[in-house]
């Protein structure tokens, strides 16, 4: 049997689907899997045990797909496909009940979520508020701009924006919980039957009811894909907005903050999370870390502070540590030792600029400096 499925072969209880297999055949032909008739990407490897059990097929390959579930529509079953060229091996496996409940109270929160964005989306583009809105395209009455429609979640990202934005595909994957305070105020929000506005969201393990994720990247969690410079959204929109870890990524933070400002509505609130001494992350885009003056100063004249804090998640020694490893894995091996051995009074005590001279500072790659360094220099020429 040139196609197989190892995994799963029983009944599924998790939102992320593992399906693992493996493919035989004459020719290094490409393999194929679907999930209730939806092709899914999947990774293809060596597999030595397929390649001693088979040996009358020139190529054989091993296969892992994943797929998250919220993606799909709600169903009691999964029809799980393997196929390369006219060979084909299916196997449905249901799944729990806990999981067909969550995947229905998913796709319910994802459904009103949609519903409230239909009525409150405007043009990115021309900021005008008459949209045709089709399966296939979104396009603006005023300027003739059309989204085109190709996942679940509302596209309103157009080419010319995506340039602006500096957009560039990535693997990395946002996945950051909610802290205390933005869990807080979410739900004194939509206790209240408030809707709040989650720009930058990442991927969410789960939808919360009353919150519309934002993001550039097509998430199962995500509602609207836009750029911050330019959201989607109506003024006064919501009720309250979150920007969590978000505003060092974007190429003009201003922007982005006076958007928020304008999507929510008077008197409403808005929860900004910015690091300050934190190495270079998230990429491939890092642009701006802020102080608090700094992150204050983006919403001067437009927001009354509320207050500008230092949370538990924010406290230094995180930048301490993230720092200090940071700088370990860029040394050699034995030099790297000869570092970690130092203790904090050694580092607070040594002679900086001597120290430069030293294998535990020359040798730290340059890779590696940049992401962490104390200070960066340019030298342009104008155009």
């Amino acid at each position: 049997m040139p196609a197989f499925i190892d995994l799963p072969r029983t009944v599924v209880d998790s939102e992320i689907l593992v399906v693992t297999g493996w493919v035989a055949g004459p020719t290094p032909t490409a393999a194929m899997v679907t999930v209730n008739g939806t092709p899914i990407a999947h990774e293809s490897y060596e597999r030595p045990d397929v390649r001693a059990a088979m040996p009358q097929f020139p190529f054989t390959a091993g296969l892992t797909a994943v797929a998250d579930l919220r993606a799909f529509k709600p169903s009691r079953t999964l029809d799980i496909m393997v196929s390369i060229n006219q060979d084909r091996e299916r196997h449905r496996v249901e799944v729990t009940d806990a999981l067909h409940d969550r995947w229905l109270d998913d796709a319910a929160k994802r459904a009103a979520s949609r519903a409230f964005c239909k009525v409150h989306l405007r043009c990115p583009a021309c900021g005008a508020t008459g949209l045709d809105i089709t399966p296939a395209a979104v396009t603006c009455r005023a300027c003739r701009v059309a989204f085109p429609q190709r996942g679940n979640a509302f596209d309103m990202i157009s080419v010319p924006l995506a340039i602006e934005a500096n957009l560039a595909s990535t693997a990395n994957v946002s996945a950051n919980p909610y802290t205390p305070a933005a869990l807080a105020l979410i739900q004194r929000v939509t206790g209240r039957g408030g809707v709040v506005l989650d720009c930058g969201a990442g991927s969410r393990p789960q939808r919360t009811t009353g919150v519309v994720n934002v993001e550039i990247v097509d998430y199962p969690s995500t509602d609207v894909l836009a750029i911050g410079e330019a959201l989607p959204f109506e003024d006064n929109s919501f009720d309250a907005a979150l920007s969590l870890a978000v505003l060092e990524h974007v190429r003009d933070p201003f922007k982005c903050a006076q958007e928020l400002l304008r999507v929510v509505r008077p008197g409403g609130e808005l929860l900004i999370d910015v690091p300050f001494l934190q190495p270079v992350h998230g990429f491939p885009h890092h642009y701006y870390n802020m102080t608090a003056q700094g992150l204050t100063n983006l919403f001067a004249g437009k927001a009354d502070v509320l207050s500008c804090t230092v949370p538990p998640h924010g406290h230094p020694i995180f930048g301490v540590q993230w720092l200090l490893r940071d700088y370990l894995a860029g040394l050699p091996g034995d030099v790297a030792t000869a570092f970690g051995a130092m203790t904090v009074d050694d580092l607070v005590a040594l002679n900086a600029p001597a120290f430069l001279a030293d294998a535990r500072a020359h040798t730290l790659s340059q890779e590696t400096q940049s992401p962490i360094a104390c200070l960066n220099t340019l030298h342009i020429q104008r155009l």
